[in-house]
């Protein structure tokens, strides 16, 4: 039996996931990876745009189901056919084995950049809705083609603004911790794995060991093919780069610029808002 076929990768909803990994199929979501066997499956079969995974089970029981929601019909169809082609064969009359008992549920750790970038993600998502509901309220709310036009102008610069202000607010946090952790966290030397060179210079990826043993990357700019960096005893992901006084200097003064640029933005995005809400633009297109 071969153990790789030209399946699809099932996508479904929420960013959960099914595909082929050997003799084994593997449902993966956001809290846990079920792999499920060859050997316990009775049968798979497309629902439309779902795939139902039906597992073996002693006469008389209730055979446990596995399901993926919000496929591709099309791509349901062609995976539930592959899989069945590969599946063993029962003896005819033989007791079908509890297919529940061989697969294995794992839980999902979802590290730290995948927990930022998903939070970061729905921030955005939500700043963009929550600016859109404002300027289409504007626009009802002024009723005429001056207030529709600065509603647009909310939906533009305020988002705008947020990311801005997001981006100032991060480097101030990374500026604390450059500031932080060469006096209370734990410094050792990180060793370059990987480099890259573009028009800014050289810059990669370097690993470094903590207490424990485990292994950490961090990203560093520069041709040095070692660095010092200090991390968090408690978090020892958490690390940067130890910099001059100087350097932190600048990149504290920057960061905060960048912070109080976009609060700017922010503010007239809502100094408009609130104008609009107030009539003070009612009478904008009235000819004088």
């Amino acid at each position: 039996m071969p153990n790789s076929s030209p399946l699809p990768v099932l996508r479904g909803n929420r960013g959960t996931l099914l595909q082929r990994d050997g003799d084994t199929l593997v449902l993966r979501g956001s809290a846990e990876e079920v792999r499920i066997p060859f050997a316990a499956i009775a049968r798979i079969r497309a629902e439309g745009r779902a795939v139902a995974v039906e597992l073996t089970a002693p006469r008389g029981a209730v055979p446990a189901v596995h399901r993926l929601d919000g496929v591709s019909a099309a791509s349901a169809s062609v995976f539930a056919s592959a899989v069945t082609s590969v599946l063993p064969r029962h003896p005819q009359g033989a007791e079908a084995v509890d297919g529940s008992a061989l697969v294995t549920v794992e839980a999902v750790a979802e590290s730290v950049r995948e927990r930022r970038a998903r939070r970061a993600r729905r921030g955005a998502i939500a700043v963009v809705l929550g600016f859109a509901a404002l300027a289409v309220a504007m626009g009802i709310i002024g009723g005429n083609a001056a207030t529709w036009f600065l509603g647009v102008m909310v939906l533009l610069t305020g988002p705008f603004g947020a990311a801005v202000a997001a981006v100032g607010a991060g480097g101030l946090w990374l500026t604390y911790l450059a500031w932080y952790l060469p006096r209370y966290g734990i410094t050792v030397e990180a060793v370059r794995v990987s480099d890259t060179s573009d028009l800014l210079g050289r810059s990669g990826n370097h690993t470094y060991t903590d207490t424990s043993g485990t292994s950490h990357r961090i990203y560093v700019k520069g041709s040095a093919d070692t660095v010092p960096i200090a991390y968090h005893p408690a978090k020892p992901a958490t690390a940067v780069v130890c910099h001059s006084w100087g350097r932190k200097l600048w990149d504290s003064v920057f960061g905060l610029g960048v912070l109080l640029f976009g609060l700017a933005i922010l503010a007239m995005a809502v100094a408009l808002a609130v104008g609009t809400f107030l009539g003070e633009y009612d009478d904008a297109m009235t000819p004088r």
